[in-house]
């Protein structure tokens, strides 16, 4: 049994940047995932993913 993840985080222009987390997790990259969350200092009002970089979320606020 397969699982299919369905992406429904939207950014603010409804368009997202391959470097986005929850465009990282669609593609199952966790290794770089793993890294971009280290020492996380933001986290996306839409998905609640965090990320240390504020570039890697669709909505970020600061923590």
């Amino acid at each position: 049994m397969s699982i299919n993840y369905t992406h429904q985080c939207k950014g603010l222009h409804d368009n997202h940047e391959k470097n986005h987390i929850c465009q990282i997790v669609s593609i199952r990259d966790f290794g770089r995932v793993k890294e971009l969350v280290k020492d996380s200092k933001f986290f996306c009002k839409n998905c609640g993913r965090t990320a240390h970089n504020a570039d890697n979320l669709c909505n970020s606020s600061k923590i």
